[in-house]
């Protein structure tokens, strides 16, 4: 009795410590709700940003994943902008969820009985953000998560459309940057204002960046990207949409731009191109505090690497390796089987490793 007992408490703690909420990294869900945004932030010690919360009449996308995380209470929840795909479900959500501290948005009123139920659900805790409102996670603690909206409301440029005066939300993780701005627009036109120009030297250098406006033909400029250099771009669409997201326009520049991309579905736009694009449900980024390799899991259990901006480069024309350190190999840093190692494991360096031996199937 006593052995099950304590077999029995060993599944539990391994249990919570693999699916619970919180695992001793920076987790970034982006959540396949659709044809819509959201995406929950979960700090090293479990607190919880949930950036918008999905599709009207489609909300069980969200509270099934948030519900199998582990998740019982929503710390800050920001909105992008008043959008049904963006604040559909925010009812249900806090309904299962309970909002404990902000809900910050633009500020301002809209016209739906979407945006009036948002507004009736986060009660006295709706706030109206400001450039420069910052979030601080793990207050305490050597490796703080910081949340800094950057910029809102169309940044200066006048405009009335709901998708320019979105909200920009900027991570801040050690050296570790990721870009959240709802349908935040690029081009200028009949309908659209370009605020990613003026908008991108605030948000700086990113390592993740979630594609604006579902990867719309009027997002992610040339200029955009290139000032926020994203190393990927997370795509949030569905099939069930009418607009074409996402769009060739968009993945060209993209691409150009040596963004590799991931989608939550294939969405009802152009088809992936392999090689550039990963169609892989629920996207989860994370990183270890301190580390300088950040992980990226698609399709449930396929897991990409990619170092951070300012991690160690070879210099000199010396080569750079990379190994695992439970493994007695290692490798070229442009391996394939690099993007297999676990962040927990993965180190490198511009020598090779003491006691192990090159992979012979290393491309040189």
């Amino acid at each position: 009795m006593k052995k099950r007992l304590w077999a029995f408490t060993i599944c539990l703690i391994y249990g919570s410590l693999v699916f619970g909420q919180a695992n001793g990294k920076l987790q970034i869900h982006f959540m396949n709700v659709g044809q819509g945004d959201g995406a929950i932030l979960i700090s090293p010690q479990g607190e919880t940003v949930l950036f918008d919360n999905g599709v009207r009449n489609n909300c069980d996308k969200p509270l099934s994943y948030l519900s199998q995380l582990g998740v019982t209470k929503i710390d800050y929840h920001i909105a992008s902008h008043y959008h049904d795909d963006h604040i559909g479900c925010t009812v249900q959500v806090f309904g299962e969820f309970p909002l404990q501290r902000d809900a910050l948005d633009r500020g301002g009123t809209y016209h739906t009985a979407t945006y009036r139920n948002y507004v009736t659900a986060v009660g006295d805790r709706r706030k109206t953000a400001t450039e420069g409102t910052r979030i601080t996670l793990d207050a305490g603690s050597q490796h703080p998560v910081r949340v800094e909206i950057v910029a809102l409301n169309g940044n200066g440029i006048p405009t009335t459309n709901e998708n320019d005066l979105s909200v920009v939300a900027v991570v801040r993780f050690g050296n570790f940057d990721a870009v959240i701005a709802g349908d935040l627009s690029g081009y200028k036109s009949d309908r659209y204002e370009d605020i990613e120009t003026s908008v991108g030297p605030k948000v700086g250098q990113v390592e993740v960046y979630k594609v604006n406006h579902h990867g719309s033909r009027y997002s992610s400029n040339r200029t955009w990207l290139s000032t926020i250099k994203p190393k990927i771009g997370i795509v949030s669409a569905g099939q069930g949409n009418t607009h074409g997201h996402p769009t060739q326009e968009c993945l060209e520049e993209l691409h150009v731009a040596g963004v590799k991309t991931y989608w939550t579905e294939v969405g009802n736009g152009v088809q992936p191109e392999p090689g550039h694009d990963v169609v892989g449900g629920n996207i989860i980024v994370e990183i270890t505090p301190g580390a300088d390799v950040f992980s990226v899991t698609h399709s449930r259990t396929s897991v990409d690497n990619y170092p951070v901006w300012g991690a160690t480069v070879p210099t000199n024309g010396t080569p750079k390796f990379a190994w695992s350190k439970r493994s007695d190999k290692y490798h070229f840093a442009d391996c394939a089987f690099v993007a297999n190692i676990s962040p927990t494991n993965f180190e490198h360096g511009n020598s090779p490793p003491l006691g192990k031996t090159l992979h012979q199937g290393c491309p040189r």
